[in-house]
């Protein structure tokens, strides 16, 4: 019997803890050859030898997480922390599919965004030949979980001009969404109401529309009506960026909104966390 205890233990244990990585190895998931340098044309510099080639790069710069429990996280330096600032809220789901009519398939995610721990590194050593400041990052820019009213209400963000248009579009965007990039995450759904619900039979798909949706807010466009912790200094391109699937399983970074036919297989989670890399479209004029 103590035999068949300590087996069940373990077992508990292995279950509990089987999705936790600590922002090290998620970072060794990196699909470097997303970066793809090119070189794209000459450009004018303001220093010697002042004409430098353009070059087109794709920089990793943010983790992006997504649970199905609010405060939770299974990135081991900063569970405490999301735990901490979210405040264990339950999670409420009756109450976020705002603006959207049709509830098959409805899904709801909570959405963290960090900066990616390598990001300052990469600017200081690739950029560094660039004019101008690294793309330096912080560390949590966005928790859903203080977001709630936004997140899971919709209560100004189903105002906005751009999710009362995707009301119309949203039903077109898993098969001409490429048409529409600033309401349409390519085949994946709309991008608006940028909330944790997501109208989508796909775990996996839904998990990245509520990573690039929570992006968009952390980029804090003067639009918006939610909680950001620290913004990001960009804002989010649907048309140049790529993200990367790292947890649960690595997968090969992508364009935003690739059909999910060529990468989703065998990318479920069984606990439904998912962790992103995202990979931020970028130039810059080198000697």
């Amino acid at each position: 019997m103590r035999v068949w205890l300590i087996v069940l233990m373990l077992v508990m244990s292995a279950v509990s803890s089987w999705a936790e990585e600590s922002m090290a190895a998620l970072a060794a998931q990196a699909d470097w050859s997303c970066v793809r340098f090119q070189v794209i044309g000459v450009c004018r510099r303001n220093t010697p030898p002042y004409v430098g080639a353009k070059v087109r790069y794709w920089q990793p710069v943010l983790l992006v997480e997504t649970t199905k429990r609010s405060g939770q996280s299974g990135i081991v330096e900063l569970k405490a922390l999301v735990a901490s600032l979210a405040g264990q809220k339950p999670l409420e789901a009756s109450c976020g599919a705002a603006g959207q009519t049709d509830t098959t398939a409805l899904q709801m995610n909570e959405a963290h965004v960090f900066g990616f721990p390598l990001s300052d590194a990469f600017s200081l050593i690739v950029e560094a030949p660039c004019e101008g400041p690294p793309d330096l990052s912080g560390m949590v820019s966005y928790l859903s979980e203080q977001d709630e009213d936004e997140w899971r209400r919709a209560r100004l963000e189903q105002n906005n001009p751009l999710s009362v248009m995707t009301a119309k579009t949203a039903p077109v965007c898993d098969r001409y969404g490429a048409l529409f990039p600033g309401m349409c995450l390519g085949t994946w759904g709309p991008l608006y109401p940028r909330t944790g619900f997501v109208i989508q039979a796909s775990a996996p798909v839904a998990s990245a529309v509520s990573a690039f949706r929570a992006v968009d807010i952390a980029a804090l466009k003067p639009q918006t009506p939610h909680r950001v912790i620290s913004p990001v200094l960009f804002w989010p391109d649907v048309r140049y960026d790529r993200m990367q699937m790292v947890a649960p399983v690595r997968k090969q970074c992508m364009s935003v909104g690739e059909n999910s036919m060529f990468w989703e297989r065998g990318a479920g989670a069984r606990d439904g966390r998912y962790v992103w890399i995202y990979w931020r479209k970028k130039e810059c004029c080198l000697f």
